[in-house]
């Protein structure tokens, strides 16, 4: 389960989020490019809301391998 306590500190405001457990694994930023970015270590993070693309978001949440994506 995602840890808000431990939200990436890029991560656009709002209440989608990445946590730290983030592995770089390219998953969410695959599905998704248009609203997860990778910061200089590779651990990814929400970098825009796009309400319109909520399925995507669901996706990358439902399709991360260590649940570091979530939402409140």
């Amino acid at each position: 389960m995602p840890d808000p306590a431990k939200k990436h500190p890029q991560n656009a405001p709002g209440p989608w989020y990445v946590d730290l457990n983030c592995i770089s694994c390219d998953t969410c930023t695959d599905i998704s490019p248009e609203i997860f970015g990778r910061d200089a270590e590779r651990k990814a993070y929400v970098k825009e809301h796009r309400p319109e693309e909520a399925s995507l978001f669901v996706f990358a949440v439902e399709s991360c391998p260590v649940e570091a994506v979530g939402g409140e």
